[in-house]
């Protein structure tokens, strides 16, 4: 241990915005690991603040919670693998919301009386 206090599961809460439910949840999956319980409870070391951070943003990322264990665990450049998953399909997805916003933009100056008749909804 660091020889910095240890915090309850409600610090660990407070200072990520994660509620305890799921740092419970996460700590089931094997995310994240108390130092020690005391009476019962969870007391964590502070650097699971930034592992608890990197979780939230790597699910804003779109990773699942598996893939995310997978990263963490990783000990070699497996999880580059997972990283590559994910970009392929953030760039499929780029791709097809372009094409969106191109329909989008050409219906907007479309002049047809009735969309439904418009070569761009047609196509």
């Amino acid at each position: 241990m660091s020889g910095e206090p240890l915090l309850a599961i409600g610090e660990v809460a407070a200072r990520t915005g994660v509620s305890v439910s799921a740092l419970r949840h996460y700590h089931e999956l094997g995310l994240i690991e108390p130092a020690l319980r005391i009476g019962g409870k969870r007391r964590f070391e502070a650097q699971v603040v930034g592992r608890v951070n990197f979780i939230r943003r790597a699910q804003r990322f779109g990773f699942n919670l598996a893939e995310i264990g997978e990263i963490l665990d990783a000990v070699d450049p497996r999880f580059r693998g997972v990283l590559d998953d994910r970009l392929q399909e953030l760039r499929s997805q780029q791709t097809e919301l372009g094409r969106t916003i191109e329909t989008l933009e050409s219906l907007r100056e479309c002049t047809c009386a009735a969309l439904e008749s418009c070569p761009v909804m047609t196509a």
